[in-house]
């Protein structure tokens, strides 16, 4: 997988902007405590990723396309490994490993919504880009 491409900024969740910085608190999504906090902008170009309160809601619909193709594909992987499973025991596993996947598939939900919107500059900052870093400095 080519570092600046997108399937590398979505499955190692790195910023849409740059592709190199962290995009998340903490990039293991099974730490439950900060499963799916973004951080505030990027620490390698700076760029903000929310762009407006609310972004992120849009990524519960990319939330629910991943988990309907995983259910889906745990089901017809139980029918053809297990055919002779009941109903309840095909239910069940899609049902455990909708849980067991639920926590990453929420993080590449944010992702894959955040690499939508915020398009490649690669590393070199705009103008407003660099206004806004400054004014978070002179914040601090």
């Amino acid at each position: 997988m080519a570092k600046h491409s997108v399937a590398h900024s979505i499955f190692r969740f790195k910023c849409p902007h740059c592709r190199e910085g962290e995009f998340f608190v903490d990039r293991n999504p099974y730490h439950l405590s900060t499963v799916g906090d973004v951080l505030e902008a990027c620490p390698v170009c700076e760029r903000k990723y929310t762009p407006e309160p609310g972004f992120y809601y849009g990524g519960m619909y990319v939330a629910y396309a991943l988990a309907v193709a995983t259910g889906t594909s745990i089901f017809v992987a139980t029918l053809v490994l297990w055919p002779s499973a009941s109903v309840g025991a095909k239910a069940g596993l899609v049902a455990v490993g909708l849980v067991v996947f639920a926590p990453w598939l929420y993080a590449l939900s944010k992702t894959i919504w955040a690499n939508l919107f915020i398009r490649y500059k690669g590393v070199a900052t705009t103008e407003a880009e660099r206004r806004y870093a400054e004014q978070r400095a002179a914040a601090r």
